[in-house]
């Protein structure tokens, strides 16, 4: 009888540790759906019950300008936002895939057209973020070298290098084409490597005064921090190019505001650039510097959301 007794008591304490364990299982689910959680769906939800925004960002800072402007906008509109990284070929995929809503830095008609080309018809092309942007080729101005078409004979001062960044990146595959265009496959190698690294060699070069070409760009401090020249391109291989917000088509249904907004949404490349300098010499913070634009032009980003 005592060993019944005992089976029986254990059986109860059994039973009743599982409600509680059951009980609060489902309290933390009722505190995790308040603060966002995965949907059965698979989409990461807000507590307002709207879908997740993907924003692309590859690393280059001054993508990350209005990458986070936009990111602070749909945050204000209710929106949960994921930042995804990678790399500029990424972003295309990712967009035409569904997987990133928004990059905010698609560069035509030259640096990213091979790309747009490739997706096409899997992707959208919104509001023109600012226009006519400087890259090509550059040296540091003490280099007595103003064109492309004099580096021919002078590959040996510059150890037959060009260094270059990212091999995805729109600005590598048009120095490949630049290459081509005026003969430098023999006298010149393309170096690969990152952004960082770039810069670092020409810091060490100026430090230096050594003749060295890189690939240049704005919105940078590069054209700030140094007395640079981008050379001239007799061909018309570097056209100017404008900065273009891309989508995925499918953001229309998604979020139709956010769609709205990036349809509109401009920035002057100075005020990219301003930021960019606050960040490099200050150590400013891009989470409140983007927050500080919004406020400051609060005007304009209510037209832009056709308020």
């Amino acid at each position: 009888m005592r060993v019944k007794k005992l089976i029986a008591l254990i059986t109860i304490i059994v039973l009743m540790s599982l409600v509680v364990m059951g009980c609060g299982g489902t309290k933390n689910d009722q505190t995790s759906q308040g603060e966002g959680q995965i949907s059965g769906d698979g989409d990461k939800v807000s507590s307002g019950d709207k879908p997740t925004i993907a924003i692309g960002q590859v690393p280059y800072p001054h993508e990350w300008i209005p990458a986070n402007i936009i990111k602070h906008v749909a945050e204000e509109m209710g929106y949960a936002v994921e930042m995804v990284e990678g790399d500029i070929g990424f972003m295309f995929l990712g967009l035409a895939q569904g997987d990133i809503d928004i990059y905010p830095d698609v560069w035509l008609p030259t640096l990213h057209k091979t790309y747009v080309d490739k997706y096409e018809d899997q992707i959208e092309l919104a509001g023109t973020l600012f226009e006519d942007i400087d890259m090509g080729w550059a040296v540091p101005s003490y280099v007595d070298i103003e064109s492309i078409d004099q580096l021919k004979d002078r590959a040996d001062e510059f150890n037959n290098l060009i260094i270059g960044i990212e091999p995805s990146s729109g600005i590598m595959i048009t120095s490949n084409e630049t290459i081509e265009a005026y003969g430098l496959e023999e006298e010149f190698e393309l170096l690969e490597g990152s952004t960082p690294a770039m810069l670092a060699e020409l810091e060490k070069a100026v430090q230096n005064e050594q003749p060295i070409i890189f690939l240049a760009w704005r919105p940078h401090t590069m054209f700030t921090k140094y007395d640079i020249k981008v050379l001239d391109d007799p061909k018309g291989i570097w056209i100017l190019d404008d900065a273009i917000t891309g989508l995925n088509p499918g953001l229309k249904e998604k979020a139709p505001e956010i769609y709205e907004f990036m349809q509109n949404f401009k920035i002057d490349i100075e005020d990219i650039e301003a930021m960019l300098d606050e960040m490099e010499t200050s150590g400013g913070d891009i989470e409140e510097l983007t927050k500080e634009w919004i406020e400051e032009n609060r005007d304009e980003i209510d037209a832009m959301l056709g308020k």
